[in-house]
């Protein structure tokens, strides 16, 4: 019995000192991006009445998502410790700035959308850094707890970051909440200073030749997802996934709590809390078990259950009726995220793991598309056609998916090296 325990236990990475301390500076820096997200996409509701420009705001922070390609060669290329730390102090910054132009009382809307929109080119550098410094930080065996916990960071954060913003913004204002805001990115880039020196040369992160220039980085992490078609399809689930669901818990949330239930910005924190309750308990569960045999299969069921579960909302209900649905729904978002990071881990070389999860972030700009066309939906035809319309869409593009990439459901044999965590450069397909 002890050693099934030990086999599932949920938490088994942060035996690990290094991933602790990359762990706590993510935890802290997305309970401050939670907090902010909240505050920001409430004060522009409030100030402008349109739900087009929540969604676009939303949208905004994604703007540098563009560069991710480019910040995955940067994170092959270079120490990773020392990219996450720069990223975290830039954004610590920025947010400061927003909060004195609140404090001093000549704080207005575009303000939000260029503070947001020239962090945003930062923001995606710290992610792409983040996701391959969690993987380098933990032995291969502890890899699907890694990201079964970091993707528990994303859902306590949405928990505590949607709260506290709820209740600092509605009981005390726009710049107490954003002191807070600010405190806590303060500490994220703290944390990020104590992770070891050398944590990514300690799993065997090798370095690329700074002779062969970035469109060369490129171009190999490029030509390596199209040679592993497995790598495609799931790239493609990272899109779809944010495109359609990932939209309905930002800011859009905001929108359906409005509208559907007629609630303020406290109960938009509890529905965002519920959802990312549900969420949390997906990830920890399945990050549970130390192997998962065929992550792009888990994949495709949880993504179906997901979108199924989405129809429902459209359902006329009161805020307490929809609460277990949005649980139920989190769950699965939880675990179709570790499915999906657990499949791009183990089917990709250590050594090009920047510029994959650098593509990988490249699709995260399916959420500002979702963002945008979602509140577009939501303000010329209501909450419910936005709902339905990325539920059915998600659903449909899922069966498309399976048919393009059939390889997602029988599965393909993972990169050795991946898992292992071999010093071995050679690229196996």
């Amino acid at each position: 019995m002890a050693g099934i325990r030990n086999r599932l236990n949920p938490f088994a990475a942060f035996r690990q000192r290094d991933f602790r301390y990359v762990w706590s500076s993510e935890m802290l820096h997305l309970w401050a991006t939670e907090m902010e997200n909240l505050v920001l996409a409430w004060f522009i509701l409030s100030d402008t009445g349109s739900p087009f420009q929540v969604g676009l705001i939303g949208a905004t922070r994604f703007g540098g998502t563009l560069l991710a390609p480019l910040y995955g060669a940067i994170v092959d290329r270079f120490d990773r410790r020392k990219v996450q730390i720069f990223s975290r102090i830039v954004s610590t910054g920025l947010a400061a700035v927003l909060m004195t132009l609140i404090l001093t009382d000549v704080f207005v809307a575009w303000h939000a959308f260029v503070i947001v929109g020239v962090s945003s080119l930062v923001r995606m550098l710290g992610v792409v850094a983040n996701q391959a410094l969690s993987a380098d930080t933990v032995p291969g065996g502890q890899i699907n707890n890694a990201m079964g916990l970091n993707r528990a960071t994303t859902d306590l954060a949405r928990i505590t970051g949607s709260l506290l913003g709820g209740v600092l913004m509605s009981a005390l204002g726009l710049g107490p909440a954003y002191i807070g805001v600010v405190a806590l990115y303060v500490a994220a880039t703290l944390s990020a200073g104590l992770v070891s020196k050398d944590a990514s040369s300690k799993s065997g992160q090798v370095a690329d030749d700074d002779s062969s220039g970035y469109f060369n980085h490129i171009a190999e992490g490029v030509s390596y997802v199209r040679e592993r078609s497995i790598l495609a399809g799931l790239l493609f689930f990272a899109f779809l996934i944010e495109f359609t669901t990932f939209p309905l818990v930002n800011e859009l949330m905001a929108v359906m709590g409005e509208e559907l239930f007629g609630t303020d910005e406290k109960g938009v924190g509890v529905m965002r809390a519920t959802a990312s309750g549900g969420a949390l308990l997906g990830a920890l569960v399945t990050g549970a078990f130390p192997g998962i045999s065929n992550p792009s299969r888990l994949l495709l069921l949880t993504v179906t259950a997901w979108h199924l579960l989405t129809i429902p909302l459209v359902l006329d209900m009161s805020l307490a009726g929809a609460l277990p649905l949005l649980f139920a729904w989190g769950i699965f978002a939880g675990a179709s995220f570790v499915a999906l990071m657990v499949g791009l881990v183990q089917m990709t070389h250590i050594r090009l793991r920047g510029r994959v999860m650098g593509l990988r972030a490249l699709a995260i700009y399916g959420l500002p598309l979702g963002l945008l066309m979602g509140g577009w939906l939501a303000e010329e035809f209501g909450a419910r056609t936005m709902i339905a319309t990325h539920g059915l869409l998600g659903l449909g593009l899922t069966l498309a998916a399976v048919a393009i990439w059939p390889v997602l459901w029988r599965g393909a044999k993972p990169d050795d090296d991946s898992v292992t965590g071999s010093n071995n450069t050679g690229c196996t397909k």
